[in-house]
């Protein structure tokens, strides 16, 4: 048996890969450059869609595509559309991988967040 939601709970939940979902600020992409805390660790910023280089599928470098939150802002009509109400965002703090799970300094928020103080 499902368990029932809660009355007057219609939430319609999509989950965000902030990184992967939609670039809408090349500004702010991620710089590419050699990470001081992962010593002979890469970080390169791809283009939308584009093919990735041959470095990109070495465990000694991480792909970024520069999803942000300019990016989900542009999609929300699309969200609403499919029905969403509710979002969960993958972490949004400040690290040095594109999930962000490895969070650097949990005090600050990735900087295209500044974004929502406009």
């Amino acid at each position: 048996m499902c368990p029932r939601s809660p009355p007057g709970c219609k939430a319609v939940f999509y989950q965000i890969f902030p990184d992967r979902f939609a670039n809408g600020d090349l500004s702010n992409d991620p710089k590419d450059e050699e990470l001081d805390i992962y010593p002979g660790v890469t970080r390169s910023t791809y283009p939308w869609g584009g093919e990735r280089a041959d470095k990109s599928k070495s465990r000694m470098h991480f792909p970024f595509y520069g999803g942000d939150l300019v990016g989900i802002e542009q999609k929300l009509p699309y969200l609403q559309d499919l029905g969403v109400n509710a979002l969960y965002l993958n972490p949004i703090f400040t690290a040095f991988t594109d999930h962000r799970y490895d969070v650097a300094d949990f005090a600050m928020l990735i900087r295209f967040w500044a974004a929502m103080r406009r």
